[in-house]
């Protein structure tokens, strides 16, 4: 689908210096008239050594106006090119070099005016003197010299190229001390000796190589010496030179001479004399090959099979430009690595049959020569292969013609290309006769040989002659693969048939350029040099004589013309630069409109060119893959450049106001001109769309576009001209070959007005660095008989831009804007942007400019106007601003922009979807996508906002591609793309990032049935129809649209069934910023959706099926919304299976017709068939559960007849259910169904109205029910009269809770029963620690009195029991507080109370006790309680404090490494804190990962009595999960006895010690560890106001210096705290300082990363103790 495009075009005049000329080469030319008349250009060398001086690129930047330099005199170009140039030099450094067949060397600057030139006929001669000198001196000797040089002819030149030399240091040092001893070289600043530098190695076919320095000429010249000087001949071959050239490295130099007479007879016998012997008219040689390296040195030759020779006999001067058939030519591969070589065999015949042949074998029927292309190796020139068929018979290639064969490169598989005729020549070998190959009598075409020599494969070339002219004989002169081996350059020479043609019309070139895909090659381009203006009597045509692309951009071409045989003489030798751009396709939007109604839906037309057939592809009928096509248009010449008709906004609305009362009818703008194809003919094409039914399209309903007419602009611009018109003769220039980018501004019914850009001519002496933009009107008018008359062209404006033109593109938006007709978006080749308006007015564009200049463009002229509306936006005829323009740019390093923003640095294409409001590309790479970006994020994006403000930027739902693959077109009316892969297929894609939003917009159009048809084929979540906008699907109509638009009823079911309990647009399809609708809604609960949904669903059908018609008019019958009602049932949540069922059974047949009376009516076909469908949508047995449920047991029986159940079970089971009670048969179903309070209720109905023999009987079955079924509060509420039932009743759930743990209530419940169950309480009371009403029911319910030593001992174990009880400080000191009150109160033992107290801290509490019971010996074991807790607690602050420092320091350094991580995690869209053995983003600390535990341990302080162990030291209280034997069976004790889990195979155990439990420096682990360490060195309230107490006894009890003690260590370790958090947090704000100060260095923004635990490790610090602590040792201090 690729097409070539013209990006630009240079035109060079070699400046006519005939004077000079004459001059120069006085004495050395036999006919002094040559010197008027050059000889053609061999060669055009760039000159790339230097780096000064300016260049020129094909559409690149200008160096400058073209009079922005002066000579010498003060005059610039414009004036001193009116003046004649002969003797004009120019003072610029050279920017390219031309080489003649004549031997003259041109040296030009970048405007072509000439720097110097070197004659290297004198360069030859002058060697030859030197060489003379050497043998001979004298007067007399160097007059017989000069005399022979006198008529002696000039050589013919035939190749030049350059190599850059790199001298060693060596080589520099011997340079130096050269030119210190060569004095006037000295003296001139010339270094003569000197080799490096760019050299240009000249070749003649009279045996001269002549090297040219560059440096040492351009010394020479600008010190006035013989610029001949810096040339060298380097040597010359006594046998000629007949091929040669430098290898692509520059490194070998490859010729091809003859060997003399004595070595011919030497190396082929008297064969190749008896052959030259008997035919005169060709003379057979050998061939010698050899290489040399840059010094010219000879590294390798070879002795070559004899072949036939060429003559060189012509002149330079000689208008001959026809391949010598017995050419002999060689190319190298691309890698340097081997080279091929092209001869014409000479057929030898053998000693025994020479003479026969010679005598009875007639000329015609004598052995032919053969052409061979045979391949060597670079070094040893060792043979390789040689040319053969590939059908393995070993027959050479046949037909094979003299062009030189070219190279393809390693894309190309590095295949030799050479030229074959279909058949042999006739007639001899000369260039005249109607059978000659190179006529092409059937057909040519270019035969590939791989690198083992094996045909394989070819490029059929097309015949692209003119109509009418028949008779011009072509003959292909050359071919060449360009760098990326995607475009052969074909060159073709034309000439008349016959003497009478050729008066009127010379001879000329063509140049066509050929492109595989998909194993085809297409003719994409093709440029003829017939330039010609036949109405002025002027005849500009000229052959081709050199052509080659650019070594670095594959897409520059180089083009050498041949004028000599023109009427400009002066314009003889041209050389012109082109530059081409792949199209990524061609495509075109053929939008039909009727007036007053929105558009139809587009056509999407694909153009593919190949030579003079225009391929069509309709991609919205068919997606044909290339070279296949829907249909074909053949044109006269071949097809060069495309221009489509876009779509204004005018044409849509109808609102045109230029010819509003002549509206076209739907024929007329079906039929209506569409396209402009330039030809390479130099006309035009008009093409308009085709009507009706084609024969030519093989695609149904599609009609491909028909030829109109073709017109040329040079002939209507000259015709009007003739008939009085008023054109400047400027505009007689333009045809097709000299216009590109044209675009359409504005169009009618009989109209069209473009914009192209022209190049200026050449001009001798002047360069021109810019480009004319022409507007051009072209109009037609249609006649009575429906035929067209001749066409009216009329130029509007001519306008010389300020540079080269790059591309010319209309505004994407021309169908939604109004000013965007009559204007185009003009790209300069240095990125700047320019609005065109009509008349020729030029502004710079709002757009901006683009960062590099970028072949591929689009723009917005205005960005925010709504694509789905056709209101026009303001009118910019008048030039009002628009709100907002965009412009899209794809550079040629596939660099995509917009604006100055970089969008993508790697990508293939891209295109603009207005309708779907997507800028979509596709990406190269090692994981290339398409990327979609959505325009109203470009349109708002703002560079000083935050990244998540611009986060639209990334994309919107990639899609993986192939690699390489080209976005072609993007469907306007379908969320649907086509992409090319790279080997040519076409594949039709459906991205998620068109069908969302599209689906999106058809729900909000309302358009339910196109959103859920695309839905249904794409797999998208039908949720998303009322997730988008619930409010409105609910309750502004929605399901209405829905269910009147569906006629389906199983797409209805489809949705129905899909509906989940979820929001799809916050987790799957989350709705873009950029179409955010506001929720009326506001968030709804999502659990409560599917049940809402379905009921809307449900009342809309019962509301239709009622009525007998939908909200969209179509008639409905009753039972027509039977199965989507069922599934709206099915799905609710939880199921409402009964309604279904119900439903069913109430939309059954009242009777069965003829059937018999005894079937019942749920066996009809219509239920069954309903019940079936639910049971589709619900498992039969749950639907039969259902059913019975109902106590239906018919319809049971219906559902269950088409189920997977036995009847063997459920047909008795029915039974026995039909013969019992229904009470009784109820309970069985409930309990069957497992509903077991209906159960109860059924059972307690059933004893109620049986009359039961044994009342307790019944009341025993229904306690034992209710116990087994938990259902205690329902027995309360149907036996609440029963008061004996309902205390069993109490009681049973009194032991049920006490079973399930659930002490407290049990205990509630035991003591409310009438009678009071005192037993159960106590039991209860224990279980949860209410000691209190433990003591209360033992006091109740005690019938004697109890022994003291019995309530003692019981008081004794609940304190036991209450103070071993876990928890934090506080609950472990209200335990210690209750159990000490349980042995005062109930157990009068005084020293295990004060035991508790002391366990629980509460050491004043202990001595208040202690002096209340007169105990002083529990009063000093208080104090020294206090004593021994205040000593641990001073060293636990210690080492809290010097944990803490340790752990702090740490900390500093891990928090650096996680902050990293967590920055690079972010970049890479990872979660950092999924690490959880080191940081996977920065260098691991290498710091050891010390253990920061605290080593304080409290001392067990107790009574004589077992008293559980307590920590003096606060810490984290933890309960034991350990148990002996546990409810799982692998838990349990595995012995012989016990086989569970013994025969198991074992797992291998863990490593337990230090390094299982080792940390990696620098990870999540340690940093989680440290921050634990932090945590825990800081004293918690329990322990604080422990330590208040203690320090306030120990002061009250005499001990101050160890209260003192203790407070000072507390007031320690806050200070140690807030030390080490302070210089932490200094450190910390330096290092964010210093790393802000490094990233504004480099430029770029530094954003902190924080981490989670920051926040709470900076909030660390220790508390105050009490004021008043405080200030009583403020006052003792």
């Amino acid at each position: 689908m690729r097409n070539l495009a013209l990006q630009g075009e240079i035109r060079h005049i070699v400046p006519h210096v005939s004077s000079f000329l004459d001059a120069h080469v006085a004495g050395t030319l036999s006919d002094p008239t040559s010197a008027t008349s050059p000889g053609k250009i061999v060669a055009v060398i760039p000159n790339s050594a230097t780096d000064f001086r300016h260049h020129v690129h094909v559409g690149g930047g200008s160096v400058g106006d073209d009079n922005d330099f002066q000579d010498n005199d003060g005059r610039n170009a414009s004036e001193r090119n009116e003046e004649s140039c002969d003797d004009c030099r120019s003072n610029l450094p050279p920017a390219n070099f031309v080489v003649t067949s004549d031997g003259i060397f041109y040296a030009l600057d970048s405007n072509d005016r000439l720097v110097w030139l070197v004659d290297l006929e004198k360069v030859v001669m002058a060697a030859n003197e030197d060489d003379d000198d050497e043998e001979a001196e004298g007067p007399e000797v160097t007059a017989v010299q000069e005399q022979a040089s006198e008529i002696l002819p000039r050589s013919k030149w035939f190749y030049a190229s350059s190599f850059l030399y790199e001298s060693s240091p060596e080589d520099d040092l011997l340079d130096n001390e050269a030119n210190s001893a060569d004095g006037m070289n000295a003296d001139m600043g010339m270094d003569l000796n000197n080799q490096r530098g760019l050299h240009v190695t000249c070749l003649s076919h009279a045996g001269h190589i002549v090297s040219v320095s560059i440096d040492a000429t351009n010394s020479l010249a600008k010190n006035g010496g013989i610029v001949e000087d810096g040339s060298e001949c380097i040597g010359s071959f006594e046998n000629g030179l007949e091929s040669g050239g430098w290898s692509p490295d520059g490194e070998v130099l490859a010729l091809v001479t003859f060997a003399s007479e004595a070595d011919d007879e030497a190396g082929a016998g008297d064969n190749l004399a008896k052959f030259n012997a008997t035919n005169s008219y060709e003379e057979a040689k050998i061939p010698i090959l050899m290489t040399m390296n840059t010094q010219y040195e000879i590294l390798s030759e070879i002795r070559l099979d004899p072949c036939l020779v060429p003559t060189h006999d012509e002149p330079n001067n000689s208008p001959t430009k026809s391949i010598n058939p017995n050419t002999i030519s060689l190319c190298w591969r691309p890698d340097s690595s081997s080279l091929a070589l092209s001869t014409m065999d000479a057929p030898l015949p053998t000693d025994r049959d020479s003479t026969i042949l010679a005598s009875t074998t007639p000329k015609q029927q004598q052995p032919k020569p053969h052409r061979r292309i045979r391949t060597f190796h670079r070094t040893t020139l060792q043979l390789l292969s040689l040319s053969k068929e590939e059908d393995g018979s070993g027959r050479d290639v046949p037909n094979l013609l003299p062009v030189t064969p070219t190279w393809a490169p390693a894309g190309c598989s590095h295949y030799v290309g050479a030229v074959q005729s279909s058949r042999p020549l006739i007639g001899g070998s000369g260039n005249s006769g109607k059978n000659n190959a190179r006529s092409r009598p059937v057909s040519l075409q270019v035969a590939f040989m791989e690198p083992n020599g094996l045909r394989h494969r070819e490029c059929k070339i097309h015949d692209t002659r003119l109509a009418g002219k028949n008779g011009e004989k072509e003959e292909v002169i050359g071919i060449a693969f360009n760098l990326e081996g995607d475009l052969l350059a074909v060159v073709s020479l034309l000439t008349p048939a016959d003497s009478e043609s050729s008066t009127q019309h010379k001879e000329y070139g063509k140049v066509q350029l050929y492109h595989r895909s998909n194993y085809h090659w297409y003719l994409k381009y093709e440029l003829r040099f017939d330039d010609k203006v036949e109405n002025e009597g002027v005849n500009t045509s000229g052959s081709v004589s050199v052509i080659k692309f650019s070594d670095e951009d594959p897409y520059r071409l180089m083009i050498a013309l041949d004028r000599r045989g023109s009427t400009l003489p002066e314009n003889a030798l041209e050389w012109r630069e082109y530059a081409f751009r792949w199209e990524s396709s061609t495509i075109h939007y053929s939008q039909h409109t009727i007036v007053g109604k929105s558009p139809n839906s587009p056509n999407v037309l694909a153009l593919s060119i190949d030579g003079k057939t225009l391929n069509f592809t309709p991609l919205d009928k068919a997606i044909v893959p290339p070279p296949m096509y829907a249909a074909s248009l053949e044109l006269p010449a071949p097809v060069i450049g495309i221009t489509s008709r876009p779509c204004f906004q005018h044409e849509i609305t109808g609102n045109n106001s230029d010819d509003s009362n002549n509206k076209p009818s739907h024929e007329e703008e079906m039929s209506r001109v569409e396209l402009i194809v330039a030809l390479a003919d130099g006309s035009f094409a008009l093409l308009k769309n085709g009507v009706g039914k084609s024969k030519e399209s093989l695609t149904p309903g599609f009609s491909p576009p028909t030829l109109l007419t073709t017109f040329d602009l040079s002939t209507l611009v000259f015709s009007n001209k003739m008939e009085g018109g008023d054109i400047s003769p400027e505009y007689l220039a333009f045809n097709g070959m000299k216009l590109r980018d044209m675009t359409i501004i504005d169009a009618s019914e009989d109209s069209f007005t473009i914009i192209a850009a022209s190049s200026p001519q050449g001009t001798r002496g002047r360069h021109h660095f810019h480009d004319n933009l022409v507007e051009i009107k072209i109009s037609w008018a249609s006649l009575e008989n429906g035929e067209r008359e001749r066409l009216d062209l009329q130029i509007s404006a001519c306008v010389p831009l300020k540079g080269r033109v790059l591309r010319i593109v209309n505004w994407s938006d021309t169908a939604l804007v109004t000013g965007a007709r009559w204007s185009a978006l003009i790209e300069l080749a240095d990125g700047m942007l320019l609005d065109y308006f009509s008349g020729g007015m030029v502004d710079c564009s709002k757009a901006g400019a683009l960062l590099e200049p970028c072949p591929w463009l689009a723009g917005l002229y205005d960005a925010k106007i709504d694509t789905t509306s056709l209101t026009p936006s303001a009118d910019v005829l008048g030039h009002d601003e628009p709100s907002k323009r965009l412009a899209f740019g794809l550079s040629s390093r596939y660099r995509l922009y917009c604006g100055e923003r970089l969008l993508s640095s790697a990508s293939t294409s891209f295109a603009v979807s207005l309708e779907h409001k997507f800028l979509s590309h596709i990406t190269l790479g090692s994981r290339p996508q398409q990327r979609f970006l959505p325009l109203a994020s470009l349109r708002d994006f703002d560079p000083f906002m935050g990244s998540d403000e611009n986060e639209a930027l990334d994309g919107y739902e990639a899609r993986s591609v192939e690699r390489g693959a080209r976005l072609i077109a993007i469907f306007p009316m379908k969320p649907m793309c086509v992409i090319q892969m790279p080997r040519g297929n076409l594949e039709s894609i459906s991205p998620r990032a068109l069908v969302l939003p599209y689906i999106m917009m058809k729900i909000d159009e309302g358009d339910y049935f196109t959103a859920l048809d695309i839905m249904r084929r794409q797999r998208v979540d039908m949720n998303l129809i009322v997730d988008l906008d619930p409010f409105h699907f609910l309750e502004k109509g929605g399901a209405e649209l829905f269910i009147g638009q569906i006629d389906k009823i199983d797409n209805i079911n489809l949705f129905l069934s899909s509906l989940i309990d979820v929001d799809t647009t916050i987790w799957k399809y989350p709705i873009p910023s950029w179409r955010k609708k506001e929720r009326r809604d506001g968030r709804r609960d999502e659990t409560s959706k599917v049940n809402l949904v379905c009921t809307k669903m449900r009342e809309v059908m019962i509301h239709a099926e009622n009525k007998g018609i939908t909200s969209s008019g179509k008639i409905v019958k009753e039972g027509h919304f039977l199965l989507p009602i069922l599934s709206s049932y099915a799905k609710q949540n939880p199921p409402m299976l009964e309604e279904a069922l119900a439903l069913i059974k109430s939309n059954a047949p009242k009777n069965l017709g003829n059937q018999s009376k005894r079937k019942s009516v749920l066996l009809s076909e219509s239920v069954q068939s309903s019940i079936q469908y639910l049971a589709f949508l619900a498992d039969y047995e749950l639907i039969f559960n259902t059913a019975i449920g109902m106590y239906d047991f018919d319809l049971a029986k219906a559902v269950a007849r088409h189920s997977q159940m036995d009847p063997k079970v459920y047909l008795p089971m029915l039974k026995r259910w039909r013969e019992m009670p229904d009470s009784m048969a109820r309970y069985e179903v409930d309990v069957k169904l497992k509903r077991y309070e209906s159960a109860l209720r059924h059972l307690v109905a059933a004893g109620r109205d049986e009359d039961q023999t044994s009342n307790a009987e019944h009341i025993s079955k229904c306690l034992k029910f209710i116990e087994s079924q938990g259902l205690h509060k329902l027995g309360l509420e149907l036996f609440a009269n029963e008061s004996e039932f309902l205390q069993s009743i109490m009681v049973s759930l009194g032991e049920r809770l006490l079973t399930e743990n659930r002490a407290e209530e049990a205990l509630t419940v035991f003591l409310a029963t009438s009678p009071k169950c005192i037993d159960g309480g106590k039991r209860a009371a224990s279980a949860c620690g209410d000691w209190r009403a433990y003591f209360a029911c033992c006091a109740e319910g005690s019938d004697s009195a109890d022994g003291d030593d019995s309530m003692t001992s019981i008081s004794v174990k609940i304190a036991e029991n209450i103070s071993s009880r876990g928890g934090n400080m506080n609950e472990q000191r209200d335990c210690y507080a209750s159990a000490a009150r349980i042995l005062l109160d109930y157990g009068k033992d005084v020293g295990y109370a004060v035991d508790m107290f002391i366990s629980g801290h509460m050491y004043n509490e202990g001595r208040r006790i202690s002096y209340l019971h007169k105990r002083t010996d529990l009063v000093k074991k208080c104090v020294d309680a206090a004593v021994s807790y205040a000593n641990t607690c001073i060293e636990d602050l210690a080492e809290r404090a010097s944990s803490f420092e340790v752990a702090s320091k740490r900390y500093y350094e891990v928090i650096k490494i996680r902050r990293q991580a967590i920055k690079e995690a972010e970049e890479a869209g990872i979660d950092p804190h999924l690490d959880d053995s080191a940081s996977l983003f920065s260098m691991q600390s290498t710091a050891s990962n010390s253990s920061l535990r605290s080593t304080a341990s409290g001392s067990s302080v107790g009574s004589t009595r077992s008293v559980a162990s307590v920590s003096t030291v606060i810490s984290v209280g933890a309960t034991s999960t350990f148990s002996f034997t546990g409810d799982v069976d692998t838990m349990k004790h595995k012995s012989k006895f016990n086989k569970i889990g013994r025969d198991k195979p074992k797992k291998k155990k863990k490593k337990k010690g230090p390094a299982a439990r080792r940390m990696k420096p620098g990870s999540e682990e340690e940093l989680k560890s440290l921050v634990d360490t932090l945590k825990f060195s800081i004293p918690n309230d329990p322990y604080l106001v422990a330590i208040s107490e203690t320090v306030t006894f120990l002061m009250q009890s005499g001990k101050s210096p160890l209260a003192k003690l203790l407070f000072q260590a507390y007031e320690d370790l806050s200070s140690a705290v807030t030390k080490e958090q302070k210089s932490r947090s200094e450190k910390d704000k330096q290092d964010i300082e210093e790393r802000g100060r490094f990233a504004h260095i480099e430029g770029r923004i530094d954003e902190f990363a924080e981490h989670d635990c920051e926040k709470d490790v900076n909030e660390l610090e220790c508390k105050f103790l009490p004021e008043s602590i405080r200030n009583i040792f403020s006052f003792l201090s």
